[in-house]
């Protein structure tokens, strides 16, 4: 078995989906750019075209930069075969896009701004599909990414955007071609960030079908190498948007993509930005042209994480689309860092095949390999080889050395990567259970030995002129003009299988400057790129030149199967810029105009193209751009708004030289039309009548009638200044002419007028104030009702509208029989009495014409009487007269009829009439009055007048008790045993007390006979006179007690009564000193002690120890500090039954038992009391 050549040892490369919009760009792109010239300002319709515009630019990146491989740490990859890829292989991309180009582009007013967004690729599956009718294995893949962005501007609307976006695809595993792709969309629009607000843009999916299979790489890739891919794609459309309605129509177009490795090395750009991923050293520069020679995308493929590093692409509409790697994270792998080491696999499947390159129909050796990660064989595998150009597959198992071993036709398929150098590549695939590898044969139906090649194909030209840098190739041709800077790549490869041995080339510049280079050994399709620069004389004349290289000019290498391919000449075109001819122009709106640069010419020769940038206002008041190719350089364009327009015209010639040049056209305005209807011509003064204005501009950027503006300068109308319908009056009779004025969308104006006659009216709106005294307004309350008071001074006015003419001059005509005259009316007034009045008033104007009776209700209220609060007064005694005098104020007209009035006894409802403090028992202001009884007595002073209305005044007088001043006979000549008379009527009180007046008698000052600790205040006798006996001759302290009704403040008053013995024998008198009331108390306790001094001799015999007859305590008399017990007088109290009402508020049982007697006397004798009333 040979082993691995080093030429194709395996590289494991890869790749991912390449970006939605390279597959579908060419159908949908253009279908949004249309509708979008059409737009116009409403949001709804600005929803719909925004809804389209997210679509296109879910995964865009403008990123300008050229990108070269000239890194630090840049490595040639040398030649790189397909990658395989595992179940779980997982790339992170980072992107930003910014559509503002696109949408502002057409027409739509936006600053959508940079977008920033992860997407992660990763693959789901391995499985077989179909490929006409042969079983394809296939990658399934998933990318998905959630963008969101704030701030997005559109027509004047601010809000957020959010992205979900997923793409999923079937990428052939023997090339990575591109089978189907699934992109998913769910776009959402949150103006000003209110979620309410959120707008459904769309919720799709578009499925873009390639047949066959699009490849974009063609393996193995080397630098230099040059490939077109043909296939057809099918785009259709599928879910629900209320935005974009209908979906497009599915389509099938044949495209053509030309691929050039132009570069190798690390991707980095001119200004030194580079990818997020720190490995990638050794890539290819890939660059797309389209048919024209011109860039559209480049793309870096990057060996070593399978996959691309860095995809950008260009839309000439605006759209720029870019990804860079971050992450790299394989499955099935050791020793990975996420963003700089892919490690290594842990088991591998590596393919060797007995040559690289065969002839068709020709059978070749395969080999698959099965190894773990440290190179060591895998025995007993079983392996499935594949080779599916010729639809072959076989199932073998490893040996010992672990490897498989099969024979394939590779048969004369041809692929849809067309090249100059082969008949066409294929991919064999070894399959495993869990891993795969595949390896490419390439197919060559004039397979030589060795073949040095100068490759005119792969040549190219970086032509700068002056500034601008253009890439020429042999699509594009290479055409130059004086003074282009060219800086030159001519390449020469080796075609054949055998290595070539060193040798040199020669180098002829246009002028025939020759210079020798060295060309190092080729391998197969090895390539090697000789540089060099020329620039074009500026005298250079129009003619054709050219650049030859010649490899091998000493046939070192004399088995070259054909020598005739050695030489190369680089044909150069020395032409000069086309001629402008055309004019500028002028018309007016709506008016054809013939853009001709027909007269246009190139000296050089050949036929010319222009190409017209036509400024126009698209409707949305933007001015939006239209490019139209002209191969006659005639334009046929109507603009509709005025404008100076500055139509950019270019002029191409055959070489796609162009001159840029200007031409100006002037559209001059239409002035609008306008006309004033009404219904009536005639109408009273001040009544509304309706104008109608009837306007169009036939060169308005709206629909007919266009957007004209129509205002009235002095109508005052009820729509407003700008309005097309007025309703409006006249102030004054007499003719009256209105004027609209109509303003286009450019500023021109044109005037109409009518004429209305206004005819008079009646004085109407009849409005009535009322002031008061000091000139205030008094508002009116419900239903138009003043409320003013009983004789309140107010003054009415009266206001009536009518016509200017009539307004100053109106007669008013009041109810009160008052007339006056003038613009308004004023009368004084006055009502005496309550209740609703009422007050009518009318207006008539000069020609008599009234305005009608106006009624107005007057509430008038009572004044209620004021009466101030009545003076203090001070306390007086019993039976004491006193004078008050009330106040009081009322209105005039109530002053006479006011009832006065004193009432003495507020608690008590003497009359049955009102409540209890609206007596009369006293009339008039002035009251004089006595009490016979002290405490604290309420008087009310009230007046009310006619109206019943009452105020009142309260104040209370207090009655002060004159207490007693005792006066107590004294007794003489008392004889002991006989009768005296105790004497207190001569005591003082006060004519109302003194008849009521208690008295008690404590007869011995000394002795408290009634047990209650007190010595002087017993009562020992009752009454204001009391007859008593003494006992005893002596001097007797005696007590008079008297109360009247206030029992707290005795009076008391002590005498001294000396009483004489009678005559008695001296046994009578012992006798009577001993017993008896009159008992010697002396005499009694020396007895006593001598009958006790017996005793106790008597005791001194029987005891030891006597006790002593002294050891209890002798009670202390004191004097009387209290009156006596009321049960002293249990007998007089118990015959005062109580009242039918029962015990009077506030008494006590004890109050009525003592003084029950003259609360009867009192309530009989209430009307003999006397009074004054001054």
């Amino acid at each position: 078995m040979p082993s691995a050549s080093p030429l194709y040892a395996n590289h494991c490369i890869e790749f991912a989906k390449p970006p939605l919009a390279m597959r579908l760009l060419p159908f949908y792109v253009r279908y949004v750019a249309y509708r979008f010239i059409y737009t116009v300002q409403s949001w709804e319709i600005m929803r719909r075209e925004f809804g389209m515009v997210i679509i296109l630019i879910l995964s865009g990146l403008i990123f300008p930069f050229q990108v070269v491989g000239e890194g630090m740490g840049s490595v040639d990859p040398g030649v790189s075969d397909t990658p395989d890829w595992r179940i779980g292989d997982k790339w992170i991309y980072s992107g930003a896009f910014d559509p503002t180009g696109l949408v502002s582009g057409a027409g739509v007013q936006a600053n959508v701004g940079k977008i920033n967004g992860d997407a992660t690729t990763t693959v789901n599956s391995i499985s077989e599909l179909l490929i006409d009718n042969v079983s394809t294995l296939v990658y399934y893949t998933t990318s998905s990414a959630d963008f969101d962005k704030g701030g997005v501007e559109i027509d004047g609307y601010t809000g957020n955007l959010y992205i979900e976006y997923q793409v999923d695809e079937i990428v052939r595993v023997s090339d990575l071609a591109t089978v189907k792709t699934d992109l998913s969309l769910d776009v959402k629009y949150v103006p000003y960030g209110i979620s309410s607000l959120t707008e459904e843009i769309a919720d799709i999916t578009i499925t873009t079908l390639n047949n066959p299979p699009k490849e974009s790489y063609d393996f193995p890739l080397r630098n230099g190498e040059t490939w077109i891919t043909d296939y057809q794609s099918t785009t259709s459309w599928s879910g629900s948007s209320s935005y974009i309605s209908p979906f497009p129509q599915p389509t099938t177009t044949a495209s053509n993509t030309n691929w050039e490795i132009t570069d190798i090395g690390k991707p980095v750009n001119n200004i030194g930005e580079q990818i997020g991923y720190g490995g990638c050293n050794a890539s290819y520069e890939l660059k797309s042209y389209d048919d024209n020679g011109t860039e559209t995308s480049f793309k870096w493929y990057c060996p070593e994480v399978r996959n691309y590093a860095w995809s950008h692409t260009e839309e000439d509409i605006g759209l720029v689309i870019d990804f860079r790697l971050k992450q790299y994270l394989p499955a099935a792998s050791s020793g990975v860092i996420g963003n700089t080491n892919p490690g290594y696999r842990n088991q591998a499947v590596n393919i060797e095949t007995s040559t690289p390159i065969t002839a068709l129909n020709t059978p070749i050796e395969v080999w698959a390999n099965v190894s773990d990660s440290s190179g060591s064989p895998q025995s007993g595998v079983d392996v499935e080889l594949r080779y599916e150009a010729e639809d072959f597959s076989t199932s073998l198992t490893t040996g010992s050395n672990g490897s498989v071993w099969a024979i394939i036709d590779v048969g004369q398929t041809n692929d849809s990567s067309e090249t100059t150098t082969d008949w066409a590549s294929h991919g064999i695939i070894a399959k495993t259970s869990s891993m795969l590898g595949v390896r490419t044969i390439t197919l060559d139906e004039n397979i030589v030995g060795l073949d040095l090649v100068a490759a005119i194909e792969r040549a190219s030209i970086l032509r700068n002129r002056s500034g601008k840098l253009t890439t020429l190739n042999s699509i594009s041709g290479f055409n130059v003009l004086p003074g282009d800077e060219l800086s030159i790549k001519l390449p020469v490869y080796n075609r054949g299988i055998t290595t070539t041995v060193p040798t040199t080339v020669e180098l002829f510049t246009p002028d025939e400057v020759k210079s020798v280079e060295n060309l190092p050994a080729l391998a197969l399709y090895e390539q090697y790129i000789f540089e060099m620069s020329w620039t074009v004389p500026l005298d250079a004349q129009i003619e054709n030149i050219s650049i030859r290289w010649n490899a091998d000019p000493n046939n070192l290498n004399p088995t070259d199967a054909n020598q005739s391919n050695n030489l190369g000449t680089l044909p150069l075109f020395v032409g000069t810029l086309p001629t402008y001819v055309g004019q500028n122009m002028s018309a007016q709106t709506g008016v054809k105009i013939l853009l001709d640069a027909s007269q246009s010419y190139d000296q050089d020769g050949g036929e010319i193209r222009c190409e017209f940038n036509v400024p126009y206002d698209d409707g949305s008041r933007t001015i939006a751009h239209a490019i139209v190719n002209k191969q006659n350089c005639l334009l046929n364009w109507t603009w509709t708004d005025d404008g100076i327009y500055d139509v950019e015209v270019n002029v191409f010639d055959d070489e796609s030289d162009f001159i840029e040049s200007i031409m100006r056209i002037e559209i001059m305005n239409r002035a609008p039309e306008i006309e004033i209807k009404s219904q009536r011509s005639e109408v009273k003064v001040e009544h509304p009548v309706t104008l109608y204005v009837f306007a169009n501009d036939s060169d308005s950027e709206d629909p007919w009638p266009g957007l004209v503006d129509v205002h009235w300068p002095q109508a005052n109308c009820d729509e407003g200044y700008y309005t097309r319908i007025c309703t409006t009056t006249a102030w004054e009779e007499g003719l009256n002419t209105f004027t609209a004025v109509a303003t286009d969308d450019d500023g021109t104006t044109t005037f109409a007028s009518i004429d209305i006659v206004f005819t008079n009216i009646a004085p109407h709106e009849v409005s009535l104030s009322m002031w008061d005294s000091n000139g205030d307004v008094i508002k009116a309350e419900s239903q138009m009702t003043w409320r003013v008071f009983e004789d309140q001074e107010v003054e009415l006015s009266a206001r009536a509208e009518d016509s200017i003419d009539d307004i100053q001059d109106l007669t008013y005509e009041w109810s009160t029989g008052t007339i006056t005259e003038g613009r308004e009316s004023r009368i004084p007034i006055v009502w005496n009495q309550s209740g609703l009045q009422t007050i009518h008033v009318r207006a008539f104007d000069t020609e008599g014409e009234g305005s009608g009776w106006v009624e107005r209700w007057v509430d008038v209220a009572n004044q209620v009487p004021e009466v101030p609060e009545l003076p203090d007064v001070m306390a007086v005694a019993e039976g004491q007269t006193i004078s008050i005098t009330g106040s009081y104020s009322d209105t005039i007209s109530d002053y006479d009829d006011l009832i006065i009035c004193w009432d003495l006894d507020p608690g008590a409802d003497t009359n049955g009439v009102g409540s209890a403090d609206d007596d009369c028992d006293v009339e008039g202001e002035n009251l004089t009055w006595s009490w016979r009884n002290s405490g604290e007595y309420n008087i009310v002073f009230h007046v009310s007048d006619d109206d019943g209305a009452r105020n009142s005044s309260t104040t209370t007088i207090t009655v002060l008790n004159l207490p007693p001043i005792p006066r107590v006979k004294p007794v003489t000549g008392a004889i002991a045993g006989q009768t005296v008379v105790l004497d207190a009527s001569a005591t003082i009180d006060s004519p109302a007390d003194i008849e009521t007046l208690s008295v008690v008698w404590d007869i011995d000052c000394f002795t408290d006979s009634d047990g209650d600790g007190v010595l002087d205040n017993d009562a020992d006798l009752i009454g204001i006179k009391a007859e008593h006996i003494f006992p005893s001759e002596g001097t007797w302290v005696i007590s008079a007690i008297i109360w009247d009704e206030d029992v707290l403040n005795p009076a008391v008053k002590r005498i001294e009564v000396k009483v004489q013995s009678e005559d008695r024998t001296v046994a009578e008198e012992l006798s009577i000193s001993l017993i008896g009331d009159r008992a010697n108390p002396f005499f009694q306790l020396i007895i006593l002690a001598i009958l006790m001094s017996i005793g106790v001799m008597v005791l001194k015999r029987l005891r030891p120890k006597p006790e002593s007859v002294w050891d209890e305590n002798i009670e202390i008399m004191q004097r009387p500090t209290n009156p006596p017990s009321f049960s002293d007088f249990a007998e007089e109290m118990a015959s005062i039954p109580l009242p039918e009402n029962g015990l009077p508020d506030g008494w006590t049982m004890d109050q009525w038992h003592h003084y029950g007697h003259q609360y009867d006397d009192s309530s009989e004798n209430t009307t003999d009391e006397q009074g004054q009333m001054g």
